[in-house]
């Protein structure tokens, strides 16, 4: 007579699920396993990390009779049937054990209730019809003769229980004894403890866990990178590269010297007056070529934190060339075509902020939203001590900081940085290293030939290291405290200002870390006044918050 099977039974034998059972109706095909969520035996995605998000799934091959399987989906760590790795799939009966992974979490498979022919035999003891009695003494007489002495003896079974008895009292004085030498050996190991294991070390809870300079340069050289880049502001509609117009006029002694043009937007605000380069007469390109920066890994799979001016630098104030003022304010044009300006002339604090990203007027007139935009024309990530020039590219520049997202693409993992946001905790005067490339630094020269036959040319490369700057944050700089400060500071709200003066241009986006070797800043300003030079940071809480999934406040 069969048996009619309701359902599945997953017991849970280890991991963050043990001693838990789940059910599932016998009428399902199959049971997915994995940390995807939707999976039937589902485990928790942030501590079974060992289990693939689909790693396999137990399929009802035959109903009638019950036959199973269990499939691998090309796990990480793959799955194990009773110790046995299963390649590809396995048959799977009730009372296997399933573990995912060589040191994940194990379930055993059941179903219910189970066939009588797929139940487990028992092992039955048999017990012999026939047990040789222990030695009885017999008492044997005849007629006429005298009695014989009685004939006594001991048992095996009891000979045994003599035996049995003796060892136990045997190890009982034994225990006893090895209990008092180990209280002894302990007392003597407590009187003598110095001279065994010399004195002891008291850890100051301060001190604990604290790294030195040099051992925070060693265990992150390879995950600090230069990057180099160029980009260009350019017109959506057309891709036509923007420049800022220049006009030449000759001054009262006769000079002929080149003035930069600017014009007032419907905000009432000035902005280099910008041309297309096909239409320009004399512009400069709003672009960047050349430039370099520094950036730390942040995910194994090639993502990089960086400054937003290095990253995305139109979405940064730009720096006009000395000779763009005093510059010409364009009013319009007269009957010739010619350009009319106001004789007031036009001063660098009067567009000073501007960045290209927020430019709204073009070739005289405004433009709509999305019409100016800019891109890197090239980037390439460098690794420490290397010469390979690997490609990189924008992920997103944040809109709150000096912060950007970068990926490099690379086929093997890379070693990241330990970030830690603790921005509430951060106190002046602690110790901090700051890591980057700037640009001022000596630079390591490679020259190799090539081993390319159509190709033998001898070349030479840069191959950076990364310059190690300690220091100690000076005082915090809340973005709230931005209307108390002076012009010359007012730019660096919500900053760590350093005492770390040993860096500049190509610096910037380098890891700043506190002394236990965290990553609580991103290096990105200076100032300085002509005699004192101060330096700031970026929290990391900026960099990390671009790295989640943040709501719109």
């Amino acid at each position: 007579m069969s048996t009619t099977i309701e359902r599945y039974v997953i017991r849970h034998i280890s991991g963050t699920k043990a001693n838990q059972v789940e059910e599932f109706d016998f009428n399902k095909q199959e049971i997915s396993i994995g940390r995807t969520a939707g999976s039937d035996i589902q485990y928790d995605p942030e501590q079974e990390v060992i289990v693939s998000r689909e790693h396999g799934k137990i399929v009802k091959v035959t109903s009638e009779p019950p036959q199973f399987s269990i499939i691998d989906n090309n796990s990480r760590n793959g799955i194990f049937v009773n110790k046995t790795r299963v390649k590809g799939s396995a048959t799977l009966s009730p009372g296997d054990e399933v573990q995912l992974g060589s040191n994940g979490p194990v379930f055993a498979f059941d179903i219910y209730p189970r066939p009588q022919n797929m139940m487990m035999e028992t092992k039955i003891m048999d017990i012999p019809t026939s047990i040789k009695a222990t030695t009885i003494s017999e008492i044997a007489s005849s007629a006429g003769s005298a009695p014989e002495p009685v004939k006594t003896g001991l048992g095996k079974q009891t000979v045994e229980r003599m035996l049995v008895a003796e060892r136990k009292k045997s190890y009982g004085t034994m225990g006893i004894i090895i209990g008092l030498l180990v209280v002894a050996l302990g007392v003597l190991g407590y009187v003598f403890r110095d001279s065994i294991f010399g004195p002891k070390t008291i850890v100051d809870p301060k001190t604990a866990g604290k790294k030195t300079t040099d051992q925070i340069a060693r265990e992150n050289d390879e995950k600090v990178v230069q990057i180099e880049f160029g980009w260009q502001l350019y017109d959506t509609r057309t891709k036509d590269e923007y420049v800022h117009e220049f006009t030449q006029i000759t001054d009262e002694n006769g000079q002929a010297r080149w003035m930069g043009i600017y014009i007032q937007n419907g905000q009432g605000k000035i902005e280099p007056y910008l041309s297309t380069k096909r239409n320009s007469r004399n512009g400069i390109p709003i672009s960047v070529y050349g430039a370099s920066g520094s950036g730390f890994v942040v995910g194994e799979d090639g993502y990089i934190l960086t400054n937003r001016h290095v990253g995305a630098g139109w979405n940064t104030r730009w720096s006009f060339p000395d000779f763009a003022f005093p510059g010409l304010l364009f009013t319009g044009y007269d009957k010739k075509g010619n350009m009319v300006f106001d004789p007031k002339p036009v001063q660098s604090d009067e567009v000073f902020g501007w960045v290209p990203a927020n430019a709204k007027m073009a070739e005289g007139r405004p433009v709509n939203p999305g019409t100016i935009k800019g891109d890197n024309t090239y980037m390439f990530v460098v690794f420490s001590g290397t010469t390979d020039r690997r490609q990189a590219h924008l992920e997103l520049p944040s809109a709150d900081h000096d912060v950007a997202l970068i990926k490099v693409n690379i086929p093997t993992s890379l070693k990241k940085v330990t970030m830690l946001d603790n921005y509430d905790k951060v106190e002046a005067g602690q110790t901090v290293t700051i890591m980057g490339y700037p640009a001022i630094a000596p630079q390591t020269i490679k020259v190799k030939s090539s081993k390319d036959p159509f190709n033998p040319e001898w070349n030479s490369t840069t191959a950076p290291t990364p310059t190690v700057t300690p220091g100690t944050i000076g005082r915090i700089v809340p973005a709230s405290s931005m209307k108390d400060l002076t012009m010359s500071e007012s730019g660096f709200g919500d900053s760590y200002q350093l005492t770390a003066n040993a860096t500049g241009g190509g610096n910037s986006g380098g890891p700043v870390y506190d002394d236990k070797g965290n990553v609580i800043g991103i290096f990105y300003a200076s100032s300085n006044d002509g005699q004192t030079k101060i330096t700031f940071a970026v929290p990391i809480k900026y960099g990390l918050e671009l790295m989640s999934v943040k709501k719109a406040k």
